[in-house]
Formats: C-alpha cells, structure tokens, sequence
C-alpha cells in the first residue's frame, strides 16, 4: 500500500538548495603601542599603599627593613602602630635575647651550644638591624622595657634569671633579689632595682668589674644623642639599659666615634657642667673617649681644668672626677695631681 503525503496548511517545503551565509565579523583594527599600553595603564591595580596593614607588617618583618615605612605617608601610618613596632623591635633582638637571657657577663652558661675551637660564643642577631631601631625616636626606656617583658611573657616563662651589676646591699626583705631566680624577671622592676644601685656608685666603681650583661648585641652602635647629651632622666635610663645590657663603643669592628663626638661627651659629662654626672662617668668614659683628640683642643680643656681647680670649691667626688679627667687627657703628665 502505497502512502500519499498530507499537505498541512501554513507549511511551506524546505528549499532543495540552502542559499550560503556570508559571516559579518567585523574586521579587527590595529593599534598602535602607545593606544595599548595607555589601555593597560587605565586599568585600576592593587598597588603598596593599598594593600592592607597586616600584609604590610608581614612584609616589614620579614624584610626588615626599615624602608618600607618611610617608602610613602600612608605606608608609614599604617605601620605606626604601637603594636607592630613592638613586634619590630623584638623581631630585630630577638635572636640575642633568646642566647643570653638572664645571664650575667663572665657566666660560663650559654642557651647555645658552644664552638670548641672558640674562646668565646659570638653572639646571635643582627647588629645593624639593632642600630636602626635604636636610633628610632620612639625607642624610648619605656617601650624597650614593654618589648622585653612582652618577649619575656612568650619566650622566656620560667627561665633563670639573675641581676649582673654588683649590688652593695641584697635587700631580700624588700622582695627582690640579686641572684634573682625562676620566673623572677620583670622588665620594669629588675630595671628600676639595677638603675636605683648604680645611681649610688662612686665614681669608677665598675672600672674593672664584669658587670654587663649581653640584652644587645656587641657591635650594635651606640645612638649619638646618648654619648654627647645632655642627658634627661629618660636618657639616662636609656643610657644606663644599653650600658648594663652590653653595648660597647670601642670594642671590635666597631668604629669609633669621632673626636666632636668625644669632647662633646666630656663637656657635658664633665668640663662644662657644675656637677659632674657620675652615671655617664661609670657608663661612658673609658680609654676611647681620651684617644685621637685635637691637641688644640686638649690644651683649651686642661686650661680650663686648671682654673677650674683653683677657683671652684668643688666636692671631693667631683674633684677625682676632675683629676682623673685631666690626668688622661693629660699624656705627657709624670705625676699624678693630688
């Protein structure tokens, strides 16, 4: 049986033949190098300054360098925060603090292993990084003190922890004491304990004792305001923490300081003031700070010594402050002054 299409209304048959389909893409137009890279440069890109603080502080420790906050105005206050200077701080002693915790100097007790071949253990961190956020303004007493304890408070719990200047009294019953013990350093307290002694020192008391301990590393420099003065309470304590924690400024591969560096120390210490300030004298004045002096200028300060001498009343205390001055600047002296 043979089938007969059914025609539907409304259909129309297929054409046999499909008439092609021209493409209308539109034709792609060159540009030129400039149009481009003007183009990209349009485009909006996360810069530095963008990036938020807590990056911008991971990147500060980790590269430490002190750069980066001075790179724009909007870095440096996102990295002004009390909190990430402290972690900059402790980042940059850390290494030292954690090899001489609460050890006195001359202790043969290191938290490191010891080199066999060596007569003494160098000591850890980096010295150049310390020097830099020594020399920061807002490295005062009060924020080193709140970095050490809050170091102390993570990494230290539970360590020894014994004084290192020589007290002339133990006043246990006043709740501290020189040998210290477990769990026994607070930043604050063991410093105000230290700094109250050595204000009673005479002069040159720790002339030949191994009083120092080792909270900053040997080569670590000595910030300049602290050597010339003069020196307020908060300068002083400043002075006295770096002192007692172990900075040295003639030890080796330290450069010395320069001969205004030095006179100006002495005028303020000694030469020029009323009252010679015993602190610095037990701190600061060592061999290096009568060496490689002008004579010009050595003679003008022995004159002046010599006046000094005859015309003011000066207390005994001042008056051996004032002898051992001259005495040392004094190289071609034979005899000593009485």
């Amino acid at each position: 049986m043979t089938l007969h299409p059914v025609r539907v209304r409304g259909k129309r048959k297929a054409s046999a033949t499909k008439t092609p389909t021209t493409s209308l893409q539109p034709r792609k137009t060159k540009r030129s190098l400039a149009s481009v890279v003007a183009g990209r440069s349009a485009r909006q890109r996360a810069t530095l300054e963008s990036l938020p603080a807590e990056i911008l502080e991971g990147i500060l420790l980790h590269s430490a360098s002190l750069s980066l906050p001075r790179a724009s105005p909007v870095i440096g206050v996102k990295l002004s925060g009390r909190a990430t200077l402290l972690r900059l701080f402790i980042w940059a002693f850390h290494d030292t603090w954690q090899q001489w915790f609460g050890i006195p100097a001359g202790q043969p007790v290191y938290h490191v292993p010891q080199v066999a071949d060596m007569q003494q253990v160098p000591c850890q961190g980096d010295h150049v990084l310390q020097s830099e956020m020594l020399e920061m303004p807002w490295a005062k007493i009060d924020f080193i003190l709140q970095a050490q304890q809050a170091w102390t408070d993570r990494y230290a719990r539970g360590r020894w922890y014994r004084h290192s200047i020589p007290w002339q009294d133990d006043p246990g019953h006043l709740g501290h004491h020189h040998n210290g013990g477990f769990s026994h350093f607070d930043a604050r307290e063991c410093f105000e304990a230290d700094y109250r002694r050595a204000l009673k020192w005479p002069p040159f008391y720790v002339e030949s004792v191994k009083w120092r301990a080792q909270d900053v590393h040997p080569l670590a420099r000595m910030p300049t305001d602290l050597m010339t003065g003069p020196w307020d309470g908060e300068k002083l304590r400043r002075l006295f923490w770096l002192s007692r924690g172990g900075i040295v400024v003639d030890g080796d591969g330290q450069t010395p300081p320069s001969w205004e560096v030095k006179l100006q120390c002495l005028d303020n210490a000694v030469l020029s003031t009323p009252e010679p300030n015993v602190l610095v004298v037990n701190c600061l004045m060592q061999s290096w700070i009568f060496t490689d002096l002008p004579q010009d200028e050595v003679r003008k300060r022995l004159a002046g010594l010599d006046r000094r001498r005859v015309y003011w009343g000066d207390e005994p205390e001042s008056s051996e402050i004032l002898r051992r001055t001259r005495n040392a600047l004094d190289p071609f002296l034979l005899v000593p002054l009485e």
